[in-house]
């Protein structure tokens, strides 16, 4: 009694506590006194399963105060259960099965849903620790609780979800051979349980309808509720069992849930459920079943569901349609790509019978007024028409016209509208349903509209006549009514006619992008007919010209199409020479398009995008069809000429002067005349390079160079009477131009036309051309000057040149938001580049950050693209590498992070990359020898200045917007691009597949944009040089060269040993590949020493310690580890005493390791899987632990005895041959 007392004692007080902690007017420190004693009772207290189970049992408790019960008990089974005695577990689990058999509440109660998550915890928790060795009566215990009603039943029900969950899914137990033992035991009784969910489902689904119809729905309520859990449940078998068990019974769980699917109580598990099935991967064999769902009558279920009308009387009644649908989207992905995997890969599974049901069902989900659910359904459709059988199929061939008729619609942009009423059933409904702003709305349909359009580029290879005849009407019928429809037209990109000229043009480009990749094309001079209806039109409407450029661009095939069909009896070539001089005409015209009100703002800088459009076009096109351009070079030269001469009448930006001649340049490239190609380059470059040459004066210091573009004056507010204006407008005008060369320039591809033409003059050592870019010997003299621009804007940091900074201009040198926003990488909403809203009139201050962001931008983009485009001819150049060294990496060790970036991945990069052999030691060792000290130290310096920021709590997961968060980011990346340099030199590598060489001169970014060809300074120039990669654990030519230097040898090793323990997973990562390689090349040369020994195999244990919880970066470590012992240890037995320097390290395992790593030599990067988990057992002290780690105690489950082997019997009604088993069909068998 007196012990009875005491616990009822100590309840109370527990009781008490609790509800302090959650009365929410608690003070602060009464809460966090209650909740202390709370957490010692539990870890302290012998008594805290009994006064749990009180708390847990003792109805005169609030729900919190009972949780907090349940708590304690699970808190002692999960930590306390190896200590305890075999009397007590006997006691706190006859106590729970008590409480399972008495049930926590009504099933249908959900506000009792935290007591039943809790109660079946306990269970599971049991389980874990006991079954099946040691409990072999647990499951006729569950039976027997099945047998007291809905309640109980679904309690049993979350216990096996918990179980497998944990077991199965999750794999969330401590224990590897507690879950295999669980494993097998619950594969031993599948074929039981499954039987019994399949009798739960069928007889409470039945209750529950007939309870309906009596109008009992408070029991119907509960019925409703165990169907409900028994889904769930199956949720988490189907995904991993074996498919006969999920095929038993002939598909009858199948047939279930496809019937489930058209009752609103149940479908929308039901369709849960049915995707983890229909969505299962693994071996056809596996497969193949599945199929049995594109049975007729499964068709028809899933037909008939996708159909059934939502109810508009309640707005949840809506929302819950419309997750039902997006949950039946997953059934059907799943069917389809069980589809795409099976059809035709044996004779076994062919083309489905009723199809065409399912081809149905998706052509109405793409017509739903929900764009989640259209997506969804067009996403299929993608699936299908990528197959090779099915998108021929003649079902396909037949739905394709439906289709693309559904779809075109969808493409014309939506706005976010504004709050609408929530139980109509509209596209505006939905998306507020969906998306909660309008940027989260802009990027979810754009992807929306790129799959959308995407359908239409794949329908064109299967059906190109049908999606070309589509957009040739659509065509046709804007440009009838397009003269009507100019008057009334506004200026605006949400005007609805521009709206849909827009989505138009999208259509109209997907499909021709794609009509040479099929033999089946549309007539060409049909083709020609709709192209020259194009330019028949005339417009004011600078938006409506802009679109018609679009078009005429996409149309622009057909007049490539008609230039190889000359046959005698056949004009349409001719056809297509005399529409090309108008189709240029109609460009030329858009650059000198004076808007309809030129007082109006809007229609101005409409006018000046078109302009931008109409250069940008031409460079497409040059850059596409320069042969079709080839013969008319010299008209559109001309054109270009009297527009060049008076820019300002014609409103010509530089950089649409500079976008034209970059479309010379680029036809120029196929003159395949080298003397006649690089005179017309000189004419190009001669202004500017006098202009260069003016420059001298200016460049001679920072302060020069600020006095000259008024950097240390005041910003002149009225931007137009700055009269610093004129000289940045020099600067940048001649540096793109120049840039625009090296970028566009370049020899003929093919070899014999490269040496007819003149480019060939000598050949490398194994043979293979050198050929002479036409540019080179107008650049050259250019470089000169912008190496110095390069020094000066590196000196503009220096303390003397900051000073000198006006007051206006004192912030300067910070980062564009648009570049911040790219390095933290937030995601920039898709925009529309004729929207004349998107950008504001810059100030005076943005307008000089600009400019320096253009020239220097520029500059590394010209010195990154002269590597690979000038080639030797750069290189080889007296002095090269002194000029670099005096230039561009001057003042190194003062600029910020942010404008190192790209001196390291925009220029020195591609310079490293296109370097040819013979001035490796001339050119790059040099380099390397200035370069790699300056960024050991740096990177090194910026590191420990990150790491004292984590550690004073400045840089925390809730901080994402201040000044350190930015230089983190900006240390990170700067760090892994100098090792990708690092890599390139050492051994080969490729320096990425951002094709710059595409791109608009020099920061023209708004320009190419329209026609999708752009860059920045995140993007590396694209290299001519071939492509092939050394293999990645041999050391290159020059990465020797560099090594066996003692000086950079030292300082790139250093960094790449620091680098491993520097808190970056990327980071580290990289430094280990090189590290690799690099530690077997010292080693083999004889470079290594004992202090270079015991710091590589040092950082290596660093970088466990750092990043050894993280599963990726471990597996690198423990192999370079294991690599760096065999190949260190027998010269420096040192290396054995580093080892013994790790905490609690057994001296007997480093023995042990001693004697592996001794037997065989290491070869490549394979490493013997025992030397691995030796090396593993012996640094698992030094792994650190992930955050969500660190403070949970420590989880311990014994192992039990090995369980018997499963037999089956010859007899079907004997389940199991163990006494576990005993009394399982009452389990199953149990009735209610």
């Amino acid at each position: 009694m007196a012990h009875q007392a005491g616990t009822e004692a100590l309840a109370a007080e527990l009781a008490k506590a609790v509800e302090v902690i959650m009365h929410p007017m608690t003070q602060q420190n009464s809460r966090l006194e209650a909740y202390m004693a709370c957490e010692r009772f539990k870890e302290e207290s012998p008594l805290c399963a009994q006064v749990g189970l009180f708390l847990a049992g003792s109805p005169q408790f609030n729900q919190q105060v009972r949780h907090f019960g349940l708590q304690l008990i699970e808190y002692t089974i999960k930590y306390k259960w190896n200590c305890i005695t075999h009397e007590e577990k006997v006691y706190i689990k006859d106590n729970a099965i008590k409480m399972l058999n008495i049930g926590v509440g009504p099933a249908e109660d959900r506000s009792l849903m935290p007591l039943k998550n809790a109660l079946s915890k306990i269970i599971v928790e049991m389980i874990k620790r006991e079954w099946p060795q040691q409990w072999s009566d647990l499951l006729p215990e569950l039976s027997q609780a099945c047998t007291n009603g809905e309640a109980q039943t679904e309690l049993v029900l979350m216990v096996f979800l918990r179980l497998v969950e944990d077991v199965a899914l999750l794999q969330t137990i401590e224990s590897n051979q507690r879950r295999k033992d669980m494993y097998q035991a619950l594969n031993n009784n599948m074929n039981d349980i499954f039987e019994f969910f399949l009798r739960l489902v069928e007889q409470h689904v039945t209750a529950f309808r007939e309870t309906t119809r009596l109008g009992n729905f408070h029991k119907a309520n509960a019925h409703s509720r165990v169907v409900e859990m028994v889904l769930l449940t199956l949720s988490g078998f189907v995904e991993w069992v074996s498919i006969q068990h999920v095929m038993s019974n002939n598909g009858k769980l199948m047939h279930f849930l496809c019937i489930l699917l058209n009752d609103k109580a149940f479908q929308s598990n039901a369709a849960e459920c049915l995707a983890q099935i229909t969505n299962r991967k693994g071996q056809a064999k596996e497969r193949k079943p599945l199929m049995q769902l594109y049975n007729e009558e499964p068709l028809r279920y899933i037909f008939s569901s996708s159909q059934i009308p939502a109810d508009t009387s309640s707005s949840l009644a809506i929302e819950q349609q419309h997750l039902f649908l997006k949950k039946l989207l997953a059934v059907l992905n799943g069917m389809n790509q069980q589809l795409v995997a099976l059809w035709g890969k044996d004779e076994s599974t062919q083309r489905p019978v009723h199809l065409e049901i399912m081809l149905e069902c998706l052509l109405l989900l793409v017509q739903h007024p929900s764009l989640s659910v259209a997506h969804g359904a067009a996403q299929i459709w993608q699936l299908l028409l990528k197959h090779e059988l099915c998108s021929k199929d003649f079902a396909m061939i037949n739905y394709i016209p439906k289709l693309i008729h559904t779809i075109a619609p969808r493409i014309v942009k939506l706005p976010y509208p504004p709050a609408s009423s929530p139980t109509s059933l509209t596209t505006e409904s939905y998306i507020r349903m969906d998306y909660d702003s309008e940027e989260e709305f802009t990027l979810y349909f754009f992807r929306c509209r790129t799959d959308f359009l995407e359908i239409f580029r794949l329908a064109t290879l299967v059906q190109p006549l049908i999606t070309y005849g589509f957009c040739e009407q659509w065509l046709q019928s804007r440009l009838r009514n397009a003269v009507a429809e100019s008057a009334g037209m506004s200026c605006s990109v949400l005007d609805p006619v521009y709206l849909e000229w827009d989505a138009l043009v999208s259509v109209l480009d997907g499909v021709l992008s794609r009509i040479l990749l099929v033999s089946e094309r549309p007539s060409v001079p049909a083709g020609l007919r709709l192209l020259e209806d194009c330019l028949k039109l005339e417009t004011t409407n600078p938006l409506i010209y802009s679109i018609l450029l679009s078009c005429i661009s996409a149309l622009f095939v057909f007049l490539s199409m008609s230039s190889c069909q000359i046959t005698s009896n056949n004009c349409v070539a001719m056809n297509g020479v005399t529409l090309l001089p108008r189709v240029l005409d109609k460009i030329f015209r858009a650059l000198v398009l004076k808007p309809p009100n030129e007082l109006e703002k809007v229609q101005v800088k409409s006018a000046k995008n078109l302009r931008r459009h109409a250069a940008s076009l031409l460079v497409k096109l040059a850059h596409k069809y320069p042969l079709l351009l080839l013969p008319v070079f010299d008209q559109i030269n001309n054109h270009v000429q009297l527009l060049l001469k008076e820019p300002n009448r014609h409103q010509l930006c530089r950089v649409m002067r500079t976008t034209l001649q970059e479309a010379l340049i680029l036809i120029s490239n196929h003159f395949c005349d080298y003397e006649r190609q690089t005179a017309f380059i000189e004419h190009i470059v001669l202004e500017k390079r006098s202009e260069w040459i003016s420059f001298e004066e200016a460049f001679k210091s920072a302060l020069h160079f600020m006095r000259f573009v008024g950097l240390d004056k005041p910003p002149v507010f009225a931007i137009d009477s700055d009269p610093s204006i004129p000289n940045r407008t020099r600067i940048i005008d001649a540096l793109h131009v120049v840039l625009g060369v090296v970028k566009r320039c370049t020899w003929p591809d093919d070899p014999d036309r490269a040496q007819r033409g003149g480019f060939v003059i000598a050949c490398t050592e194994v043979g293979n051309p050198i050929c002479r870019n036409p540019a080179t010997k107008h650049v050259v003299p250019v470089l000169s000057h912008v190496l110095t621009l390069m020094r000066v804007l590196n000196e503009m940091f220096t303390p003397e040149a900051l000073a000198a900074l006006s007051e206006g201009y004192r912030n300067i040198h910070g980062m564009l938001e648009h570049e911040k926003k790219l390095l933290m990488g937030i995601c920039a909403l898709p925009a529309d580049p004729l929207d004349t809203t998107i950008k504001r009139e810059p100030t005076a201050f943005e307008k000089m950050q600009t400019f320096m962001m253009l020239v220097t931008e520029g500059c590394y983009h010209l010195m990154g693209s002269a590597g690979p485009s000038l080639g030797r001819d750069l290189y080889q150049l007296n002095g090269m590498a002194n000029a670099i060294i005096t230039n561009v990496f001057s003042c190194m060790d003062i600029i910020p992070d942010y404008r190192m970036r790209p001196i390291i991945r925009v220029f020195f990069k591609p310079f490293v990359y296109s370097c040819p052999p013979i001035f490796y030691d001339d050119v790059l060792v040099p380099l390397f020898a200035h370069l790699t000290p300056l960024m050991c130290e740096r990177l090194t310096r910026r590191w420990l200045y990150i790491s004292s920021l984590y550690e004073s709590g400045q840089l925390t997961g809730e901080v994402n917007d201040t000044q350190e968060v930015l230089e983190d980011q900006l240390n990170r990346t700067l760090t892994r691009e100098y090792l990708d340099v690092l890599k390139i030199a050492l051994v080969g590598g490729q320096i990425g597949s951002d094709h710059v060489a595409s791109g608009g001169g020099g920061g023209t970014a708004n320009v190419v944009a329209m026609e999708n060809e752009e860059h920045s300074m995140d993007s590396a120039p694209q290299s001519r040089a071939s492509q092939s990669a050394l293999l990645s654990d041999i050391i290159s030519d020059l990465g020797g060269k560099l090594l066996r230097n003692g000086l950079i040898g030292n300082y790139i090793l250093m960094t790449l040993l620091k680098a491993i323990a520097w808190n970056d997973g990327m980071v580290n990562m990289k430094a280990v590949n090189i590290a690799a390689p690099v530690m077997r090349f010292l080693a083999a040369e004889h470079l290594m020493d004992e202090n270079k020994a015991v710091s590589a195999f040092t950082a290596v244990l660093q970088g466990m310690q750092v990043h050894g919880q993280h599963e990726a970066n471990q597996s690198g470590l423990i192999t370079l580890g294991v690599q760096f012992y065999e190949l260190l240890r027998p010269k420096f037995p040192i290396l054995s005493e580093v080892l013994q320097h790790i905490p609690s390290v057994n001296a007997a395992d480093i023995q042990k390791f001693d004697e592996k790593t001794a037997v065989a030599p290491v070869k490549g990067n394979k490493v013997d899987r025992a030397k691995k988990d030796i090396f593993k057992k012996l640094t698992a002290q030094l792994v650190g632990r992930s955050v969500n780690q660190l403070f949970r105690h420590e989880v311990q489950i014994a192992n039990l005895p090995p369980m018997q082997p499963h037999k089956l019997k010859s007899t079907g009604n004997n389940i199991m041959d163990s006494n576990q088993n005993a009394n399982l069909t009452k389990l199953f068998g149990s009735d209610k």
